[in-house]
């Protein structure tokens, strides 16, 4: 009998442990990492209408290719959001950007210079 019991209880630690892996392989994160926005397909849609209006284009150095959490280096001169446009909810203003010789727009933190967006 007891070697039933310890068959039952070797199966049901198995099968709970088997569970577990499962769920932690399954986690789903639905809000991005902290400090990190998101700018959604629509309001892209509107950053990148503003930009393509404004005249000029940031020199960016050579070999930086921007991407989400560098930081632009301090030569290349962001530009600023303006207000009164419809951004489609994004808080645009409170951000700066630079446009790539590739035509990127890259939403950059003004006060760290972190990369936050890339929009391509």
């Amino acid at each position: 009998m007891t070697y039933h019991l310890a068959g039952a209880a070797g199966a049901l630690a198995l099968l709970l442990g088997a569970s577990a892996a499962t769920a932690q392989t399954s986690a789903v994160i639905v809000a991005p990492p902290s400090g990190y926005v998101v700018v959604n397909p629509q309001q892209e849609t509107l950053v990148q209408r503003y930009v393509i209006t404004q005249p000029g284009t940031a020199v960016v150095p050579s070999g930086y290719a921007p991407m989400v959490g560098s930081t632009v280096p301090v030569d290349v001169q962001l530009n600023s959001f303006a207000t009164g446009y419809d951004y489609g909810g994004f808080d645009a203003t409170s951000y700066r950007y630079i446009v790539t010789p590739d035509r990127e727009t890259v939403v950059v933190e003004p006060g760290t210079r972190r990369v936050i967006q890339v929009i391509r």
